[in-house]
């Protein structure tokens, strides 16, 4: 089997995403070596005092911010090593913030659908704040929107992807390519349940 083509395919939103966060790995990889040459520089020149250990400490935050993204990178396309079950195959999936029906701050996780059910897992940090993973049936998945759009602006908006569940509040995603995601959302729901769609 090729390696090169993952199944399923990546989809368009996970290749811009994974653009992205790629710029902002190499953005903040670029300025954490700007601050550690900086940090030397001065340390053999003007000895260590109070501003050298503050930029020191800076430097610490932008390390632990590329290990984030690189992190958040990798994570796009991690749904794919998720098991399935016999009969099951994998169709779509992303590495997004879910917002819970209370409401609060958004859990980062992985949302994958298969051929029968839709997963969220969140990631160590969502577990850390006490959130479990929940899964929903495909079957019981309508009506994926995004909101809140603005249409008299030029670029739609929205941020949040909406995706209704019968007997149940909605799943509420977070992403910047929430149109990207919708759609392919919408259309990886056509193929597990083409029953239940128009």
């Amino acid at each position: 089997m090729d390696k090169a083509v993952p199944d399923p395919p990546r989809p368009r939103s996970e290749r811009k995403l994974r653009g992205a966060q790629a710029w902002m790995v190499s953005l903040y990889s670029f300025l954490t070596v700007l601050f550690v040459a900086q940090l030397v520089w001065r340390a053999q020149s003007e000895g260590r005092d109070g501003s050298w250990f503050v930029m020191l400490t800076g430097t610490a935050f932008l390390a632990a911010a590329v290990v984030g993204l690189a992190l958040r990178t990798l994570a796009l396309s991690s749904w794919r090593g998720l098991p399935v079950g016999p009969g099951e195959r994998l169709l779509w999936g992303t590495f997004a913030d879910r917002v819970l029906p209370t409401g609060g701050a958004a859990y980062p996780g992985r949302f994958a659908l298969s051929t029968t059910r839709l997963r969220y897992l969140p990631d160590p940090i969502s577990r850390l704040r006490g959130v479990t993973g929940e899964e929903w049936p495909a079957t019981a998945l309508h009506d994926v929107r995004v909101t809140p759009v603005d249409e008299r602006r030029r670029r739609r908006g929205g941020r949040w992807v909406m995706v209704d569940v019968d007997g149940g509040a909605s799943i509420t995603l977070m992403s910047n390519e929430a149109h990207l995601v919708a759609d392919e959302l919408f259309e990886a729901l056509r193929v597990a349940s083409p029953a239940t769609r128009d």
